[in-house]
């Protein structure tokens, strides 16, 4: 048993200056936040699934926080409690007999702790308002039965342990010290933070980084009283700060996690580290970066809550130059580059992971672009390479060499012929082992056969302007044809484009030009092309990889092909300006 007050806090005390309160912040937080919890009180309105937990919890966040604000037109609500109420029965009747939540993953210690995070402060919200107590009673017990399966659970993936460290450290804020519960927490940040050198975790993920690691540790240096662990959170927003574009979004092309395969990751969930480190240390820097994100929407729901534990998140923030980042930012250990100059911005990416893992698998930055290009309101959101080879897949390089303005990427192909085995090592029943040749699976034993290699080299070389970036890719080695493909963000007008047999849209010259309103990207073929010859059809090939298990490896957006055949060059100018008329 866990006897605590019922007024037991969830998160340090907020012990920062005072500072004047930016009202308009708070305001667009309540709104929303108003507007939501309209809507669950809706009669008609949806109820959580069996297993949605953490829906179920984030609800109960809602209506707790509502009815408590003191800006809110629910404050007080009965309509509200009541409905609280219920939401509680039904997260108590969804634990396992163990304590545990199911969902996706079944008896989940990770899982559970997001929900436990949420449960923690919505019963630290609860507990102001004597007539929320049955509501933060309720939230209690659940706590205390979540509590032992959660000392003893494990985890899957890097974010996972920080996650279900502050909820541990949560648990003991809201039920009482617990030395148990202390020495696990321990145990977890006992492992080391994986922060890389440039500032990414090690999933390099914008949206675990913004969701749960950045949280979780701030949460920690909070209740241990270890300012340290504000370091990692830090250095993490600082690598970030050149990754946020005008739209919001952060680059996550580097990503290890399924955000890799987006865009760009919404920025949102780093709005409030942005407040909090800006107000605390008078960071410019991270106040425009909180603007910016608070310009794109905010989401009262999700961070109401926060800034009602915590006052001092709500300030007013520091003054900056509210100008949009330029400059060259390079991130070595995720092999990604970003340089903007006024309204045109490059993003050069060599990380992957697949040609060390070789395959592609969750968990690995295997993403195939390797180039992104904007100027305003005109994106080239992917740039993809493809060949022809023995279906090992698109280009994706494991290095980012830069030497002054060009930056260079490259990938080493092989395969190969199998030569007859030598007499030692022939079986006359032909029973040879089932052995990986690199690209597939056969009882040949390839181990023990000579080999006759066919090998294809490709030299990437972008060459970064201010208005835009040079591309040239050489190729060498065998004799096969290749298909560069272009992904524009849909929206714009797409000019000097038709279609080919194969059905992919290619230049019908040497020039093509994406306009959206007075934004426009002008891209130059500067190589003579053609794909004519041999007997591969030039198109985009996700690889075996994808093909064999009926995968999509399609790109969207607006898209353009630009195809040839090696060895050779292909040489491409990438321009942004402003359309004229």
């Amino acid at each position: 048993m866990h006897p605590t007050p019922r007024s037991a806090p969830t998160t340090a005390p907020d012990t920062a200056p005072d500072t004047a309160a930016d009202t308009a912040f708070t305001a667009a937080l309540v709104r929303d936040l108003d507007d939501d919890v309209s809507a669950l009180l809706t009669p008609g309105a949806p109820a959580p699934g069996p297993l949605a937990h953490r829906e179920t919890t984030s609800r109960l966040k809602a209506l707790v926080t509502a009815s408590c604000h003191p800006g809110s037109v629910h404050r007080g609500s009965a309509p509200a409690r009541e409905a609280a109420l219920r939401l509680v029965g039904r997260l108590s009747a969804a634990q396992t007999p163990g304590g545990l939540f199911d969902s996706t993953n079944l008896a989940s210690p990770p899982d559970t702790a997001f929900t436990v995070n949420d449960l923690c402060l919505t019963a630290t919200i609860a507990a102001r308002d004597p007539a929320l107590d049955e509501v933060a009673a309720g939230l209690r017990a659940v706590a205390a039965r979540v509590l032992p399966p959660l000392l003893t659970g494990g985890v899957h993936t890097p974010n996972h342990r920080w996650e279900l460290a502050s909820a541990l450290a949560r648990l003991e804020a809201l039920l009482g010290p617990d030395a148990a519960v202390r020495a696990r927490v321990e145990e977890w940040l006992a492992e080391g933070v994986d922060l890389q050198p440039d500032g990414m975790y090690s999933e390099r993920s914008p949206l675990y980084a913004g969701a749960v690691t950045n949280p979780s540790l701030l949460v920690l240096a909070d209740l241990l009283d270890r300012p340290s662990l504000l370091d990692p959170v830090r250095r993490n927003l600082e690598a970030f700060l050149p990754l946020l574009d005008q739209d919001g979004l952060v680059e996550s092309v580097h990503s290890r996690r399924q955000d890799q395969h987006t865009p760009g990751h919404p920025g949102r969930d780093l709005l409030l580290p942005y407040r909090r480190l800006a107000v605390e240390e008078g960071r410019a820097d991270f106040a425009d970066a909180a603007r910016l994100l608070q310009s794109r929407g905010v989401h009262g729901r999700h961070l109401l809550p926060e800034v009602l534990v915590r006052p001092a998140l709500a300030s007013v923030l520091p003054a900056g130059p509210g100008t949009a980042w330029t400059g060259r930012a390079e991130l070595p250990a995720s092999g990604l580059l970003v340089h903007a100059a006024g309204r045109t911005r490059t993003v050069v990416f060599g990380g992957s992971d697949q040609p060390r893992v070789g395959t592609v698998r969750s968990g690995t930055a295997n993403t195939a672009t390797f180039l992104r290009l904007r100027h305003g309101a005109a994106v080239l959101e992917s740039v993809r390479l493809s060949t022809a080879f023995f279906g090992l897949g698109p280009f994706r390089s494991a290095t980012l060499r830069r030497t002054g303005d060009a930056v260079r990427l490259r990938q080493e192909l092989r395969a190969g012929y199998y030569q007859p085995l030598a007499a030692a090592d022939r079986d006359p029943d032909g029973a040879y082992p089932l052995g990986d040749e690199g690209r597939f699976h056969a009882a040949m034993a390839f181990d023990r056969r000579a080999v006759d290699p066919v090998e294809l080299v490709t030299d990437v070389r972008v060459d970064l302007l201010d208005d835009g970036a040079d591309l040239t890719v050489g190729f060498s080695g065998a004799a096969t044809s290749y298909a560069l493909e272009l992904a524009f963000r849909p929206g714009g007008v797409l000019e000097g484009v038709g279609p080919t047999g194969d059905g992919g849209p290619v230049p019908t010259g040497d020039r093509v030009r994406y306009a959206v309103g007075s934004d426009e990207l002008v891209l130059t073929r500067l190589d003579e092309g053609g794909a004519g010859g041999g007997d591969q059809p030039a198109r985009y090939d996700g690889g075996e990889q994808y093909d064999y298990l009926g995968g999509s490896h399609a790109a969207r957006g607006e898209l353009v092909y630009l195809t040839g055949r090696t060895p050779g060059v292909l040489r491409l100018r990438l321009r942004g300006r402003g359309r004229a008329g």
